[in-house]
């Protein structure tokens, strides 16, 4: 984990601490024009895998807490939080599923500096509700 940017690393950790996942790609989002490349960088992610011994199942629940709880305990905030789970094809065979945890600005238009405030708000907000559910399980 020496890798990892300031500002997910938290996320990160958190998420690896429920025991349920295994995080394996994150961005803490880069939101200055001159951090911008072809590819979308305006929103932080960590991605996962269920640890081993959990099944999908239990990724897809421990998701589900998340952003039920982030929508109805902190209402309408300038960050969209989403779950998914991505599927990637490896080769003709096989295709690689993934788990999404995303952080993105509600307004595209907002300054770097307030994007960046309200993800890391969000972040913090994210790790107090696994903190939530590992007290509860």
């Amino acid at each position: 984990m020496t890798d990892l940017e300031p500002h997910i690393r938290p996320l990160v950790e958190a998420l690896n601490a429920t025991g349920v996942v295994r995080t394996f790609s994150s961005c803490e989002g880069h939101f200055r024009p001159d951090e911008q490349t072809i590819v979308d960088r305006n929103r932080a992610e960590v991605r996962f895998v269920p640890a081993d011994g959990f099944p999908a199942g239990a990724v897809e629940k421990l998701l589900a807490f998340v952003l039920t709880r982030f929508k109805s305990r902190h209402g309408l905030i300038p960050i969209n939080v989403v779950g998914y789970k991505l599927y990637t094809p490896i080769d003709d065979e096989t295709v690689d599923e993934t788990y999404v945890l995303e952080l993105r600005p509600f307004n595209r238009f907002d300054p770097p500096d307030r994007k960046r405030s309200d993800t890391d708000r969000a972040v913090d907000q994210v790790i107090r509700i696994l903190a939530l559910w590992s007290e509860n399980r």
